[in-house]
């Protein structure tokens, strides 16, 4: 299948993503818990001595998390809440695509300029590009702990996150994803919980969007 140097973005004919688009000037980023693989940012969790971390007990019914679980809720959970997600394509001739996320080939195609994550709509609040990464495709869809440890033995939280966000099951394969993602702040739709606390979010959030962005659409 041909690629091409620019990106596209399959969408639905629903009246809410028409009008947001080319209405109101909003796109949506989805953030983790909205996107359609349920395997998606729960992956294998693993550690040098694997023979316990497993193991949680019950205090009054009270689960005592183990290792894996602490793990997964306050460090893993913790690191993906916060961001959305652009989810690009580098063709517009996926028979796949076109079924799964055009509606069953009713919707559109956008193809974005070459350059569009620089324009100011893309970029975070605090005025930096957020970059266009690959998705990589897996068969073992794990994080190893020890892998991401850097020379002082500690784990930089953008290395964990470039393992939660750009990483899937080869299943996905055939869709060669690129993602653009950024902090759900943002978004004027997104209020930040009061406690930092583990929880999955299944919100709908907008960003400002310009057309300028848009090259070409396709129908």
């Amino acid at each position: 299948m041909n690629e091409f140097s620019t990106y596209f973005k399959y969408c639905s004919d629903n009246s809410v993503v028409l009008s947001g688009i080319f209405k109101n000037h909003k796109i949506r980023f989805t953030q983790p818990w909205g996107m359609n693989d349920p395997l998606e940012f729960n992956p294998t969790i693993k550690f040098q001595n694997f023979q316990s971390v497993y193991q949680h007990y019950e205090l009054d019914e009270i689960v005592l998390p183990s290792i894996e679980l602490f793990c997964r809720t306050q460090i893993i959970e913790s690191q993906v809440n916060f961001f959305g997600i652009l989810s690009l394509a580098k063709t517009p001739f996926s028979f796949d695509m076109w079924s799964k996320y055009a509606n069953g080939h009713k919707g559109f195609v956008l193809e974005f300029k070459e350059g569009f994550e620089q324009h100011p709509c893309m970029k975070s609040r605090n005025g930096n590009i957020n970059p266009i990464k690959k998705v990589e495709y897996v068969d073992d869809y794990s994080v190893n702990l020890e892998d991401l440890l850097n020379n002082n033995g500690s784990i930089l939280s953008s290395v964990l996150r470039d393992e939660l966000f750009f990483k899937k099951t080869s299943r996905w394969k055939n869709e060669n994803e690129h993602r653009l993602v950024r902090p759900l702040l943002d978004s004027p739709d997104y209020s930040p919980p009061k406690a930092n606390t583990s929880y999955r979010d299944d919100k709908v959030y907008l960003f400002d969007f310009s057309i300028e962005c848009v090259s070409a659409i396709t129908f």
